[in-house]
């Protein structure tokens, strides 16, 4: 279908239907591979966005993974794609029965099995001979066999099972963005390799994985994160499970690790004073988002995940307290921090504290609520932002590398920069207390404010 741009360009993607103001993927499924999916022709997906570009990133993405499914699915006749357990589980759940080693009711067995057993008779067409002789195979789909041998064998644990059990004991079970990615990667591996049993992991699986990520063209950190990922989940579940095997994902090797990463520019000081000024300008809570990063070099997460308590402006120094929550967790235990406010990051804080509502909690309640921190969708509007006022494309993440050379440059020590940013290798609050570390850092900071904020 033609997604608007604007108001004059539009462009054709494949594969996406609207309906009403959602779009959804949708793609037949291969001929050749039909027989592997029981009762469905096409694959469908709420893409849960109408915003062209992320419509066309998440067809991508999805295009990708089918098309790796299918590929491997093709390499593979025994392998299924996930669907076929799910679909096996909701099939028993009709019948009011569960996968071994579940206590089930005789009447649910008998039913589903008369299920079964007329399905048998059917192919038999009343041949003694052909009854006996036939194969469930011939006349069962994938589901339906799937379902029996669930109801019937002691269940296998498979990576599936390594997911729940991963994230139930998780403490960050309950973030969405956690679940999300986790989810995703543990996805990408199921879709390669099928829902295997995790002791018939292998070495060469791991390496498969880190093959197909760079063919895909995946930048090779990213793979490296997706496989930290991977060894973690199945770090958990070897030990819960007593498993005498090695990790299969423990000490991969990535070529080229870190060759194909781009670096990060950071803004220059005409630049910085634009942006501080077109800030002023519109003076909404986006742009004091922006602003408290300039002059904090603090990631986005940690600025759109403050509350009001956090921005302590009747202190006798300013500064924000950046310290864990609920809704957001920080990076590494040196993100936890107290840096004062100086120069445009001062005067965020206090619009912030001065629009705020009677009982408001968060400083930015348009990105965060008691649930999660949505600092994907702050940043995607941000980076827009500044590219349509530099001109430029550069993100809201090059104000760290930003505020390190800034302070850099002025002669203030590494220690000093490892505070202010959260790069040390230590708890702040062990380094600097609340009276002589602020000064400290505020000498350093006045020393980088913008000249013609």
């Amino acid at each position: 279908m033609k997604l608007l741009l604007g108001h004059i360009f539009s462009v054709s993607i494949k594969y996406v239907y609207q309906r009403g103001n959602t779009y959804y993927y949708q793609r037949k499924i291969p001929q050749d591979l039909l027989p592997r999916y029981p009762g469905t022709t096409h694959i469908k997906v709420n893409l849960k966005t109408n915003e062209p570009a992320q419509v066309a990133k998440k067809v991508r993405d999805l295009n990708r993974q089918y098309e790796s499914t299918w590929a491997a699915m093709r390499g593979n006749s025994d392998l299924q794609p996930l669907s076929i357990r799910q679909a096996a589980v909701k099939l028993l759940d009709q019948y009011g029965l569960k996968p071994q080693p579940a206590d089930n009711d005789e009447h649910g067995v008998d039913s589903f099995i008369g299920l079964l057993q007329r399905k048998h008779e059917a192919y038999a067409q009343g041949d003694p001979e052909m009854y006996e002789s036939a194969d469930p195979e011939e006349y069962l789909d994938p589901t339906e066999l799937e379902a029996l041998r669930l109801l019937n064998e002691e269940p296998k644990f498979r990576l599936s099972d390594a997911l729940q059990l991963y994230l139930h004991g998780h403490k960050n079970k309950d973030k969405k963005k956690f679940r999300a990615d986790t989810e995703r990667v543990w996805g990408r591996l199921i879709t390669l390799i099928g829902d295997k049993e995790l002791e018939q992991v292998t070495r060469a699986d791991a390496n498969e994985f880190v093959s197909r990520g760079i063919a895909e063209g995946a930048k090779t950190t990213t793979i490296e994160r997706h496989i930290s990922i991977l060894r973690a989940i199945f770090n958990v579940a070897l030990v819960e499970r007593e498993i005498a095997k090695q990790n299969p994902f423990l000490r991969l090797r990535i070529p080229r690790l870190g060759e194909d990463s781009k670096t990060r520019e950071p803004f220059d000081n005409d630049q910085l004073i634009i942006l501080a000024q077109e800030c002023r300008k519109e003076d909404d809570d986006i742009r004091w988002l922006l602003a408290l990063q300039i002059d904090l070099g603090c990631r986005i997460a940690e600025a759109a995940g403050l509350t009001l308590e956090d921005l302590h402006l009747d202190a006798p120094i300013p500064y924000v307290s950046i310290r864990p929550h609920p809704w957001r967790t920080l990076k590494t235990k040196s993100s936890k921090r107290n840096v004062p406010l100086v120069g445009v990051s001062l005067w965020a804080a206090q619009r912030v504290i001065q629009a705020a509502q009677p009982g408001q909690l968060f400083a930015f309640p348009r990105y965060t609520d008691k649930n999660e921190c949505k600092a994907t969708h702050a940043s995607n509007t941000l980076n827009k932002w500044i590219e349509s006022r530099l001109g430029v494309k550069k993100t809201t993440h090059a104000f760290r590398h930003t505020i390190r050379d800034r302070l850099r440059n002025v002669g203030a020590p590494k220690d000093i920069q490892d505070a202010v940013g959260g790069w040390g290798k230590e708890d702040i609050g062990d380094k600097y207390g609340l009276g002589y570390g602020l000064q400290q850092l505020k000498m350093w900071m006045d020393k980088v404010v913008l000249s013609a904020f």
